[in-house]
């Protein structure tokens, strides 16, 4: 019954509009009643303008649309309410936020200068460390070989923190003599 009675507003609400189309605007308020209703009986029309609103906010992490940490940017509302500060892309730029972001990125450049730091005196330290290790061997045959886990191993006892994947070789070494091994920082 539903699907009977839609197509019959429509249609009679076209029929009831047209005559209204056709007239003559002379009173102002009797024309825009037959452009509005015809414009509803139609399927309408938006008539007003999008909005012009902005909010300000300040990004707390790289958003590649936006910017990066720190940029204060202006996005439409709802976006903000419904996607960056839900996500935790973004705060609103009020003075305690902001105090707040000046005060985390001042630690932040802190910690990255002394991490910087951390960093050459290792760099400095690996570039001058030779390590030996034992294996058992029988004329040029070495039985075993040695690999990111046995170097990293070494290292860790040396007093040079790394983990087993900061050891860089493609295969274990299986063969006697001196070599070079990549090492992250």
């Amino acid at each position: 019954a539903r699907s009977r009675l839609l197509p019959l507003a429509l249609s009679s609400c076209r029929q009831a509009v047209r005559p209204s189309l056709g007239a003559t605007f002379d009173d102002a308020d009797h024309g825009s009643f037959a452009l509005n209703s015809s414009l509803w009986c139609l399927g309408g029309v938006r008539t007003t303008k999008p909005s012009k609103r902005t909010t300000k906010l300040i990004l707390i992490q790289d958003f590649e649309q936006l910017g990066n940490r720190g940029d204060e940017v202006q996005v439409r509302p709802g976006y903000a309410r419904n996607y960056l500060i839900p996500s935790q892309i973004a705060v609103y730029n009020i003075p305690e936020n902001k105090n707040k972001f000046v005060v985390e990125k001042s630690e932040e450049e802190a910690r990255k200068i002394a991490e910087a730091k951390k960093k050459a005196a290792m760099r400095r330290r690996l570039e001058r460390l030779s390590l030996t290790i034992k294996r058992h061997v029988t004329g040029d045959t070495m039985y075993g070989s040695v690999s990111a886990k046995d170097i990293a191993k070494l290292l860790n006892q040396n007093g040079v923190e790394v983990q087993d994947g900061d050891v860089r070789m493609g295969k274990a070494l299986k063969e006697l003599g001196t070599h070079s091994v990549l090492v992250r920082i």
